[in-house]
């Protein structure tokens, strides 16, 4: 089962349509070429269990191969303005995208300049504290849906639990009984389990018939690497020379649109 072609031919129309300057899949570096001459964005499908695109998660490659070399709150300051100010909506094309962001992004808002068609992936190590669960019941009243990564069941990551949309099990670090006791202590709710890193069809079957919904890995496809000419340097500065909290106090246009955007980059320069 491979599901990234629909991706890829996505693009492809793209370029037909608007000439060199969009994003194109990056088989390999071009001849002579510097990384630092390119914006990167990865995109890994998400599937139901026709197999269909449920959405992508998104990935912050830092060259031709899918490795990021930079800090995470990097990583979210370059997605955030590749979607508001580089077109990557152009790949996006209303779908859902699985976006990870760091406890700073989330607490700071920065988020909220984005549509809400993303979906805000936590990562395993974020701290379930006051401040990140008062950033998630914003979130979530903003209109944004919540996943949990690499979730694995204790006490610390319980109070997310009543938050989430989506938790993602990682078939290589939870075993089959911690699977299922976790199927069984969610049925009935409204969360969607979400498999990942499932590589083959014995894992895919074993996912359905544990009762997972949505299933993401490298049997349905690998990440696909973007890459777009850079026109410039980032309009966001580094997280350790702006604080993301002053950045995005006294925002208060409409989640997502245009002036909300403005008023966030305006603040950061």
């Amino acid at each position: 089962m491979r599901t990234s072609s629909a991706v890829r031919q996505r693009s492809t129309s793209l370029g037909q349509e608007n000439g060199s300057d969009v994003w194109t899949e990056a088989q390999h570096a071009p001849f002579t070429s510097d990384a630092r001459n390119y914006r990167f964005v990865a995109l890994q499908p998400i599937v139901n269990r026709h197999g269909k695109i449920f959405g992508n998660e998104a990935l912050s490659p830092s060259g031709w191969d899918i490795c990021f070399t930079g800090h995470p709150n990097a990583a979210t300051w370059m997605m955030v303005e590749d979607w508001l100010l580089h077109g990557l909506d152009e790949l996006a094309r209303g779908s859902r995208i699985f976006l990870n962001c760091t406890r700073e992004a989330l607490i700071g808002g920065l988020l909220t300049v984005l549509p809400r068609t993303v979906v805000i992936e936590l990562p395993e190590t974020i701290e379930a504290d006051a401040e990140t669960l008062k950033a998630c019941r914003r979130m979530k009243a903003l209109g944004y849906q919540i996943a949990l990564d690499d979730f694995q069941f204790s006490g610390r990551t319980a109070p997310l639990i009543e938050l989430a949309d989506y938790i993602k099990v990682d078939f290589r670090l939870c075993g089959q009984e911690q699977r299922g006791e976790l199927v069984r202590f969610l049925r009935g709710s409204r969360i969607t389990l979400l498999a990942e890193k499932i590589e083959t069809k014995d894992e895919f079957e074993i996912a359905v018939e544990q009762g997972f919904h949505l299933f993401q890995g490298y049997y349905f496809g690998r990440p696909a690497i973007y890459s777009k000419r850079r026109r410039g340097a980032y309009i966001f500065p580094p997280f350790e020379d702006v604080g993301l909290t002053h950045i995005c106090a006294d925002v208060d246009p409409e989640p997502g649109s245009l002036a909300h955007a403005s008023s966030s980059i305006a603040m950061a320069k």
